[in-house]
């Protein structure tokens, strides 16, 4: 698990708090990652996370480190990150002594108010409020991470490969949360509505 050193509170639709993850939520969540052939396993404890309407958006468990994991091995220098959520990311960046920079893009200021203080203290870290498919760097970056969507259902696909081609001029290379899975199931969905299209003129 990536230790995070929050605090808790509350700001606008936000509320940033621990929560426990009991043996039975656990074995639930796992027979569930299993059953559909992934493996996003957690396991009982207490985790930070970030809740709107009641629903936990973004939290440290280790289904949740797993999904950052290869993007964050493979980071240096300076890096461009969209979303800010608990920080859990930009937290294991600043543990490589070659990532050099790491701009955060984050649309929510409550989100900000909540979570930024955390971090803002190591002079590596430069926090931005705006929103990442209208901002434009004044510097080009090594590397780029896409985190804004609050689950994968391949509907925001679409978003994803348009943040690519955004950045594609500021940064050597990008990626976003997920992006595998979301490209699958967008594809899945294409072909479910295309086979359940209406044969119209046929009869």
């Amino acid at each position: 698990m990536v230790e995070l050193n929050l605090t808790s509170g509350e700001s606008g639709a936000w509320i940033l708090k621990r929560f426990t993850v009991t043996p039975q939520g656990a074995k639930m969540h796992n027979l569930s990652e299993i059953f559909n052939g992934r493996n996003r396993f957690i396991y009982p404890g207490e985790y930070w996370g970030l809740f709107r309407d009641g629903k936990v958006i973004m939290s440290n468990t280790p289904a949740e480190i797993y999904d950052h994991k290869p993007f964050i091995r493979k980071a240096y220098g300076k890096v461009l990150v969209g979303g800010l959520g608990l920080g859990m990311v930009l937290k294991c960046l600043l543990d490589k002594k070659s990532v050099t920079k790491v701009t955060v893009v984050e649309k929510s200021p409550d989100v900000i108010k909540l979570v930024a203080s955390a971090y803002t203290a190591d002079p590596r870290v430069e926090i931005v409020n705006a929103d990442i498919f209208e901002y434009v760097p004044s510097e080009r970056y090594d590397c780029a991470w896409f985190d804004i969507w609050d689950n994968i259902s391949g509907e925001e696909y679409p978003e994803m490969k348009r943040l690519h081609r955004r950045y594609g001029r500021f940064v050597d290379w990008s990626d976003s949360w997920l992006r595998k899975q979301s490209r699958r199931l967008y594809k899945e969905n294409a072909k479910s509505e295309l086979q359940c299209a209406p044969l119209g003129g046929l009869f």
